[in-house]
């Protein structure tokens, strides 16, 4: 059965009269005439009486135009459902990144953005583990962007012809510990203490990680650190910074309420902070059009 066979006939019932259904439905009268036939056939019944004048309705037709109007209705309801899904999916941003640029950074950039860009629907991800895995997700198109802290990434071996980056922001690295260990915790980061200090680690692994102990190795090799907690989340890092565990480095962006506060205080001078990068990644082959003027708007808004 054809649709067009269901408005053909609902049609036909309205105007009881061929040629006016058939002009109404801007086929000739033989071709209607043939496409009602196709319906009867179809159901294995006669639908009109065109022995009368003007066409009525048989018994079969006058119980069968309900259920054609219903399904005509419900045709173009899921027509019109599956076109709001495409508009939907078409408009949608997927964004990979870790949890504190998720929270600290990614909502205020997005929608000082949609003011210029325009609205557009947001799916962030923030629980795949590995940088590798991150740029699989690109690869892959189960992701349009990843968002993350440029020093780092650049260690990779990434083919520049595949994936492209441009900077949106800048983040600082501190070290930190709970106010209440100020005194304790002052001098000794610098010093030549032969206690070491409890240290609240990165995942060792990590691009930070890495950045932390470069920077200690280069300018203050005296500084001496004992991994109490290894955690790869920076809420939970906060956690213990603010039990007062130990000393830590965190992004300024997810502690500046702590830092106004008073309740983190940073230790040291500013040879022991790190500057990061806040970079947007893509894979040059994604095929989402609004991802590819969403990339065309950031790159021209960066200059």
């Amino acid at each position: 059965m054809e649709l067009k066979w269901l408005h053909d006939f609902v049609s036909l019932a309205s105007t009881g009269n061929f040629s006016r259904s058939a002009e109404e439905r801007n086929v000739t009268q033989s071709a209607f005439s043939r496409r009602i036939q196709s319906l009867e056939n179809w159901l294995d019944t006669e639908l009109v009486d065109r022995k009368t004048h003007p066409v009525s309705l048989t018994d079969s037709g006058i119980r069968f135009l309900k259920p054609a109007k219903n399904m005509i209705r419900q045709a173009e309801r899921m027509k019109d459902d599956f076109r709001d899904v495409q508009a939907d999916e078409r408009s949608v941003l997927t964004f990979t990144s870790s949890t504190n640029l998720a929270m600290s950074f990614l909502p205020g950039w997005l929608t000082d953005i949609q003011q210029d860009f325009g609205k557009f629907g947001v799916k962030v991800q923030t629980d795949i583990s590995g940088i590798h895995d991150h740029f699989e997700a690109l690869r892959s198109k189960q992701s349009d962007f990843l968002l993350h802290y440029g020093h780092g990434v650049g260690l990779l071996a990434m083919d520049a012809n595949k994936f492209d980056f441009i900077v949106v922001g800048q983040d600082l690295l501190v070290p930190v510990c709970h106010h209440s260990l100020r005194e304790s915790y002052a001098t000794s980061l610098s010093s030549d203490s032969t206690d070491p200090l409890p240290y609240i680690s990165p995942w060792r692994t990590s691009s930070i990680a890495y950045l932390i102990a470069e920077k200690i190795a280069q300018n203050h090799p005296s500084t001496r650190l004992d991994t109490v907690v290894e955690s790869s989340i920076v809420g939970c890092t906060k956690g213990y910074v603010s039990q007062g565990t130990g000393v830590a480095w965190l992004p300024t962006s997810a502690i500046q309420s702590e830092l106004n506060s008073g309740e983190f205080v940073k230790l040291s001078d500013e040879s022991f902070e790190i500057p990061l990068s806040i970079e947007l990644y893509r894979y040059v082959s994604n095929s989402n059009p609004v991802a590819a003027r969403f990339w065309k708007h950031i790159r021209e808004a960066a200059g």
